[in-house]
C-alpha cells in the first residue's frame, strides 16, 4: 500500500463487529470509501378513515430504526495497494466474518458499529449482495461491489429509557429562551396547554405572559385521577 493510501486508512468506512461483552473486535476497513450513504427513516401511521368522512388525520403509531445501505467497492488488481494484489476472495470472505458468519458464543451474527466519518451507528446487517465485476483470464474475480443494508438497534433497556425522558410523568427543567410563551412551553412538555396556570404557580410566576429569558423553569409530573 501506498503511503497516501496508508495515512487515509484511519479515515475509511470501518464496520467494527462486538462481542457479547460489547467490546469492539477487529473490524473490516474499506479500501474505498463509499461514494454514497442512503439513510431511511420510516414513521407508522394509522389511517383508517370513518365512512362518508372527508379529509385524513393520521394517529401516529411510532417510529421504526433507521435502515441504511452502503455500496463497498473492493479491487484486487492493486491499484490502490502499491502493487500487492489482495484476492477479493479474500476480501468477501474477511467481510463475511465480520458481518456474517455466526458468533459460536452469542449464536447469531456480532452487533456492529458502522462508521463512516461523523456517521455513527450501532446496527446489524439485514442482508448483502456481492456483484463481481471483473475476472483474470482464470475465471478469478479481481473486483467487485458489496451492497450491504443495515438496521441501527437501540441496546436493550435503552429505548425505554430514551422514551421516558419526554414523558409527562417525570419532572422537567426547561430553559426559558427569548419570545418563549408559557403556553406553548407547557403543551411542548404536556401536550396539553391547559396546564400552563398550574406551571405558573409552580414556579410562582407573578406575570407568566413576560417570561424572562435564562431563567428555569420547573415542570411537575401530571398526576393522573
Amino acid at each position: 500500500m501506498d503511503l497516501q493510501s496508508a495515512l487515509k486508512l484511519p479515515f475509511n468506512l470501518k464496520i467494527i463487529p462486538v462481542d457479547v461483552n460489547g467490546i469492539p473486535m477487529i473490524p473490516f476497513i474499506a479500501m474505498f470509501n463509499p461514494e454514497s450513504l442512503t439513510i431511511e427513516e420510516k414513521i407508522e401511521y394509522a389511517k383508517k378513515d370513518a365512512p362518508g368522512k372527508e379529509g385524513t388525520d393520521p394517529k401516529f403509531l411510532g417510529s421504526q430504526p433507521r435502515s441504511f445501505s452502503i455500496d463497498i467497492s473492493l479491487d484486487g488488481t492493486g491499484v490502490n495497494t502499491n502493487g500487492v494484489k489482495v484476492p477479493v476472495t479474500l476480501q468477501v470472505a474477511l467481510f463475511r466474518k465480520v458481518t456474517t458468519i455466526i458468533d459460536g458464543d452469542a449464536h447469531r451474527p456480532s452487533y456492529l458499529i458502522v462508521q463512516y466519518g461523523t456517521f455513527i451507528c450501532d446496527c446489524c446487517m439485514d442482508s448483502s449482495t456481492v456483484a463481481y465485476t471483473m475476472f483474470d483470464m482464470t475465471g478469478l474475480p479481481i473486483r467487485a461491489k458489496i451492497t450491504a443494508k443495515f438496521t441501527e438497534r437501540t441496546p436493550q433497556g435503552l429505548g425505554s429509557i430514551v422514551s421516558m425522558l419526554s414523558s409527562p410523568d417525570l419532572t422537567h427543567e426547561v430553559t426559558v429562551k427569548q419570545y418563549d410563551i408559557l403556553p406553548l412551553l407547557t403543551h411542548q412538555i404536556y401536550k396539553n396547554q391547559d396546564y400552563y396556570l398550574q406551571v405558573a404557580k409552580t414556579n410562582k410566576l407573578k406575570n407568566f405572559r413576560k417570561l424572562k429569558a435564562g431563567t428555569t423553569l420547573i415542570f411537575r409530573p401530571i398526576l393522573k385521577r
